[in-house]
């Protein structure tokens, strides 16, 4: 008996050890937390004393050091944020301004004189461009060489505008019928090209067969 008597006493020194060492646990988390606390209580109180010190310009001598310093710390750190934003708008305007220079060179500089002289004028500074150059090589602007207007179509609708192939009566696009207008001046043979008296059917001249 006095054996287990010993085993149950040591068990029981044991558990209390570790309840112990549990409740130490605690209690300490519970001090680190109060501090934390206490800690954030002496920055509002800092806080309330700097205001003052900012509100009336005066603080009590042992902490008007400590006042004096933060203010210096926070202007310094005003003047680098200016300093940033600053940075930001001349980025931007560079930015923009690059943009705008490269929309002008893109769209300048159509050529004033005639393709067939062999040069080109830069309408943007000038100077001479050698034929079959795409850029300037004073300030560097695109040439743009003008597409050729196209020809007026020989037959357009009326109606619609569409171009009317030669020949036909109607209008592909909306059908419409086109009168096509009776030739003016003398007949002139379709082959020779040599004038056919009004009634005639073949050319006195080479004897062929003209349409009616």
């Amino acid at each position: 008996m006095a054996f287990f008597d010993k085993l149950e006493t040591f068990a029981k020194n044991i558990g209390d050890k570790t309840s112990d060492a549990i409740e130490t646990g605690k209690l300490n988390s519970k001090i680190n937390a109060e501090k934390n606390l206490a800690a954030e209580q002496w920055k509002k109180i800092g806080e309330y004393y700097y205001n003052l010190y900012i509100n009336s310009g005066e603080a009590a001598p042992e902490i008007l050091e400590f006042c004096e310093s933060a203010k210096a710390h926070l202007a310094a750190a005003e003047e680098a944020r200016i300093a940033i934003e600053k940075i930001k708008e001349e980025n931007e305007a560079q930015a923009k301004a690059q943009a705008a220079a490269a929309a002008a060179t893109a769209t300048a500089a159509v050529p004033t004189v005639p393709q067939s002289s062999g040069t080109l004028t830069c309408t943007a500074c000038g100077a001479e461009i050698p034929e079959g150059r795409k850029f300037c090589s004073e300030c560097g602007a695109k040439v743009v060489i003008p597409e050729p207007t196209p020809a007026p179509a020989a037959n357009v609708c009326p109606i619609c505008g569409a171009e009317i192939a030669e020949g036909k009566k109607f209008c592909s696009e909306c059908g419409t019928k086109i009168e096509i207008p009776e030739p003016t001046g003398p007949r002139c043979c379709v082959n020779c090209g040599a004038e056919i008296a009004e009634g005639r059917k073949f050319c006195s001249e080479c004897g062929t067969k003209q349409p009616e």
